[in-house]
């Protein structure tokens, strides 16, 4: 089967399946669900298939550097969107995105893959420490968005198809830092901060956290299995810890209130 149509078939259903349990567990849990590697899993995955798992494998370093671009982007996200509204706290949170990723590219071939693994969790760790405070504020009511998961469908299948599509052009450092570009980070804040304010976005932001320091280990996984094993056996393997550094993250995170 192409792989361009098993994107198309698998893609809409999974990005539904993670908004619908978002609503009906919460923004913490939503956050959790959605910082599993829904999307970057897969583009890895078709990345491997179509440009070979060397190519996969140096684009590794380079979303290790989209993490650090991401984490920008949420602390940006949370600090504008206290005193402007969604589309502006998006914009300059894409901004900041991009900075990044054009500071950091021209490093990546210094270091290697053991070094950007440092220098993400390093970054995730003191974002987290010193993420943004918000005040509490009354939940929004009344507020509701049409078509809001098909919206969510189209972006999630479009940034899929169109960073896998184009990856052999870009290469494999901006296929990278590219890979974990902030797009359902930014549709569960956009949606949250129409509906229920910026409160509850940093709650979505919280759970995020909680499973982006298991995908940076999925990543990292890859790095080391992919060159012994086969791309479904190094998944499978690299999902595994995902999942068990995710779940240790979310008790040591519930334990000191911070979901």
């Amino acid at each position: 089967m192409n792989t361009l149509l098993i994107k198309l078939l698998i893609m809409p259903p999974v990005i539904a399946a993670v908004t619908l349990a978002s609503k009906k567990w919460g923004n913490s849990i939503g956050g959790i669900l959605a910082s599993l590697p829904w999307v970057a899993g897969p583009i890895l995955l078709f990345i491997a298939f179509e440009q070979g798992t060397g190519f996969a494998i140096k684009s590794i370093s380079g979303i290790m550097v989209g993490i650090v671009g991401w984490l920008v982007f949420c602390i940006v996200y949370i600090t504008v969107g206290q005193k402007f509204n969604a589309l502006v706290s998006v914009l300059i949170g894409y901004l900041a995105y991009f900075s990044v990723g054009l500071a950091l590219n021209p490093l990546l071939p210094s270091f290697n893959v053991y070094q950007w693994l440092m220098f993400s969790i390093s970054a995730l760790t003191i974002g987290f420490m010193f993420f943004p405070k918000v005040d509490d504020q009354e939940i929004k009511v009344g507020k509701t968005l049409k078509f809001e998961i098909p919206m969510r469908m189209l972006m999630i299948t479009f940034f899929v198809i169109t960073i896998t599509f184009f990856a052999k052009s870009l290469g494999p450092n901006w296929s990278g830092i590219l890979t974990p570009f902030p797009v359902m980070t930014a549709v569960l804040a956009i949606f949250t901060h129409y509906t229920q304010g910026i409160y509850q976005v940093r709650k979505i932001y919280m759970g995020l956290f909680t499973g982006t320091f298991g995908f940076t280990i999925f990543l990292f996984s890859q790095a080391l299995l992919l060159p012994v094993y086969s791309v479904a056996i190094s998944f499978l393997i690299g999902i595994v810890l995902d999942l068990i550094i995710t779940l240790i993250m979310k008790a040591v995170f519930s334990k000191f209130n911070l979901l």
